[in-house]
């Protein structure tokens, strides 16, 4: 039935609804893309409403590919100006260069990741050699259940998942639709 509908709409115009519709993004989005320069519509009507082709499927197929594989809007947009102006050869280098990156950034992010384990099982370990009981009760000055003192007071407690945040979102502190 799918495959009937995008033969379908191959051959005729879409109005944006029809294309959120068939391709799983929102009219938002598909407006915001169009913003962006990753879809144009292949035309308006005299209401002004968009109307797309098939190309545009197309095109968005390629968007939607390309956001999982973890690229960035701003290389996405890259990639689909090159192919559209005919420097289709481009691409695949371009291309290679940014799964590159996120290899790396994934590289990273699974260093971190182990570190992080490394810390919770410390802490873990910890735990279980503290009595139930003064462990809670934490001692002089805690007025609040002491569990977490106890367990960290030799080491100091490392926020790695902060840090984690933080370098994420530094890196992609751009919208990602």
């Amino acid at each position: 039935m799918v495959e009937h509908t995008e033969q379908h709409a191959e051959q005729r115009l879409l109005k944006i609804g029809e294309m959120a519709q068939l391709t799983g993004f929102s009219t938002k989005t598909l407006r915001y893309y169009e913003e962006r320069g990753l879809v144009e519509p292949t035309q308006r009507t005299e209401a002004g409403y968009r109307l797309y082709s098939a190309e545009e499927i197309a095109r968005l197929e390629f968007v939607k590919k390309a956001k999982l594989l973890g690229l960035t809007l701003e290389e996405i947009t890259e990639l689909v100006s090159m192919a559209s102006e005919g420097g289709r050869g481009k691409v695949l280098p371009r291309l290679e260069e940014a799964l590159d990156a996120r290899l790396q950034e994934t590289e990273r992010r699974m260093n971190e990741l182990a570190e992080f384990r490394d810390g919770l099982l410390y802490y873990k370990e910890r735990l279980l050699k503290t009595d139930p009981v003064q462990g809670c009760d934490g001692g002089e000055g805690v007025s609040f259940c002491g569990c977490l003192d106890s367990v960290t007071r030799e080491g100091q407690l490392v926020d790695l998942q902060s840090k984690q945040q933080s370098k994420w979102s530094t890196r992609n502190g751009r919208s990602h639709r």
